[in-house]
């Protein structure tokens, strides 16, 4: 349960390798789920669906955007036609995340390093 919840957290930092995968399982998913809902009960039954697809989706583009040190006030310029979309685009898939640790959180390339820990190679 607890990795579930983790997909709609709404802050914390998130790299693009990890957006990219998230968004794939996360299109899986739904279409699975919607297929499946669509042939048993018809096409209005998929509503229902929408609600959490776009949770899920805000919650993991609100990350990527925390890793470069932008705040989610950023996603207003998807309110502009053509310029706003591709703007976001770009931040979200080239924006480079800041380095090391910004006010959202701890930077994700470096979690699950120990830095201080050394390695003896025994000889062979």
């Amino acid at each position: 349960m607890r990795r579930v919840r983790e997909w709609m957290e709404w802050t914390g930092r998130l790299g693009r390798a990890a957006l990219l995968g998230r968004l794939a399982i996360t299109a899986a998913v739904f279409l699975v789920l919607f297929l499946s809902l669509e042939s048993l009960a018809g096409y209005t039954s998929t509503l229902v669906l929408y609600p959490p697809l776009f949770i899920v989706l805000s919650s993991l583009v609100v990350r990527r955007l925390h890793d470069s040190a932008r705040s989610a006030s950023q996603l207003l310029a998807l309110v502009v036609p053509v310029l706003g979309p591709v703007y976001v685009t770009g931040l979200l898939l080239f924006a480079r995340g800041t380095q090391g640790d910004n006010q959202y959180g701890d930077d994700p390339r470096s979690r699950n390093r120990d830095y201080l820990q050394v390695r003896i190679h025994e000889p062979v």
